[in-house]
């Protein structure tokens, strides 16, 4: 009884252990693998189609901060850039998407789609394009949701950038 009882213990302890390393690899926190040539980096454009004032702000922080908290990046005025990169929103929503009977908003969902590239400052060069989107349901805090999807688009942004050098 008792080495079933360790057996047990082990293999919960393994699988624990297995599922933590998963979460932290497909949570990638890996410093952005820019060319040196491209780390000094300043924000050219945010096209934003959408009718949202705030959208553009909040997503040049939010985009500023991942890739400032993965390291190798510096921000820098446009004068001072080695690099540019364009942010294009391709989409952001947020729509009600279940109802009661009686036509109260039950649950909410809000979404982005982006697209962002990054070219040399000295000749115009592509040097790098991705692009990333998040949608995330919610029942009451429409700002939260909306703030965690411009988050997370940010974050897999910068994923795909690792991705692409």
């Amino acid at each position: 009884m008792q080495t079933l009882r360790t057996f047990l213990v082990m293999a919960l302890a393994l699988t624990l252990w297995s599922c933590a390393g998963y979460r932290q690899a497909a949570n990638s926190d890996a410093p952005l693998d820019l060319p040196v040539e491209a780390r000094a980096l300043f924000i050219k454009s945010v096209e934003n189609p959408t009718m949202d004032p705030d959208l553009e702000s909040i997503l040049r922080a939010e985009i500023r901060d991942e890739f400032t908290r993965r390291g190798r990046v510096v921000w820098v005025d446009r004068d001072q850039a080695t690099a540019y990169i364009s942010i294009k929103v391709n989409s952001f929503r947020t729509a009600t998407s279940l109802t009661d009977e009686d036509d109260t908003t039950i649950r909410s969902s809000s979404s982005i789609s982006l697209e962002a590239w990054i070219t040399s400052k000295d000749n115009g060069q592509e040097l790098w394009r991705g692009s990333a989107s998040h949608s995330e349901s919610f029942t009451s805090d429409q700002e939260g949701a909306e703030a965690d999807v411009m988050e997370m688009a940010a974050r897999k942004l910068a994923d795909r950038l690792n991705q692409g050098y």
